[in-house]
């Protein structure tokens, strides 16, 4: 991917993380997914694996969004290497 498609793609990712509806749901699932662990049953294992396996999931994909912004700020930092290194080329043509 492009430098340019990477800061797209982190600024994409910045409003999904900002969308006020998107934290809503991510709470939502969260506190669920929370309430769930707290009821269940010490002697049912297969649940309890499957929330903790869930929660991991929901971890996973925000901080899968979290490091497309992340990659999008280090896209920027080429991208103006790459402008300051023309600048300097065209300098000394």
């Amino acid at each position: 991917m492009t430098p340019e498609a990477r800061k797209f793609a982190s600024e994409d990712a910045k409003h999904l993380l900002d969308n006020k509806l998107f934290k809503a749901a991510f709470t939502g699932v969260s506190e669920y997914l929370e309430a769930q662990a707290l009821g269940c049953s010490p002697d049912d294992a297969a649940k309890a694996q499957r929330i903790v396996i869930a929660k991991q999931i929901l971890a996973g994909i925000k901080r899968e969004i979290e490091r497309v912004v992340e990659d999008g700020v280090v896209a920027e930092i080429q991208l103006n290497e790459i402008e300051q290194k023309k600048k300097l080329f065209k300098f000394y043509r």
